[in-house]
């Protein structure tokens, strides 16, 4: 059994580029690097193949390699680890309107077992819920999980709009 969760949002408002707001998540304890500082991310040309690779790169070469898949119209992969939790998210994105943030590294989960639920409170108080504090223009959000073991996917939505969002939060 394993389950896959991802989610997707369109913070477009907030700025056309990618880099920005990859930059953004960096400024709220979002690393590029993992423990032995390497980066993993798509490279230039890889022509959705997504051939990632691993290396020691500096910030600016990431966002050199980001600026030129962007020219190309090629999706911008990276990996990203949240601040001394092993947790960690790929994030796959051509423009800030579709944004996939995947939560597949160690991810976090109610109980700690790997095959349960997401903590979606989790990844909202990291991520969602900071990125609508620095006023990022998220226009929707929208969560999907499921077990490889269903025939049909287990799929919630939560709070399409970043409007309902913020209320939801505030009435916990």
């Amino acid at each position: 059994m394993g389950r896959e969760a991802s989610f997707e949002l369109n913070c477009s408002d907030f700025s056309g580029s990618v880099t920005d707001f990859i930059k953004l998540l960096n400024s709220l304890s979002w690393s590029y690097y993992d423990d032995d500082n390497h980066a993993e991310y798509l490279p230039v040309g890889d022509s959705d193949s997504f051939d990632w690779q691993m290396d020691e790169i500096t910030e600016s070469g990431l966002y050199a390699i980001f600026d030129r898949k962007l020219q190309r119209g090629e999706t911008v992969g990276l990996v990203l680890y949240y601040r001394d939790t092993g947790h960690g998210i790929t994030l796959l994105a051509a423009d800030t309107s579709e944004i996939s943030i995947i939560p597949n590294i160690n991810r976090k989960t109610w109980d700690g077992d790997e095959d349960s639920v997401t903590d979606v409170n989790w990844y909202a108080e990291t991520i969602f819920q900071k990125l609508l504090w620095y006023d990022c223009g998220m226009k929707s959000f929208r969560f999907e999980e499921s077990d490889d073991n269903d025939d049909e996917d287990n799929e919630e939505e939560f709070c399409e709009d970043s409007e309902d969002f913020e209320k939801s939060e505030t009435n916990d």
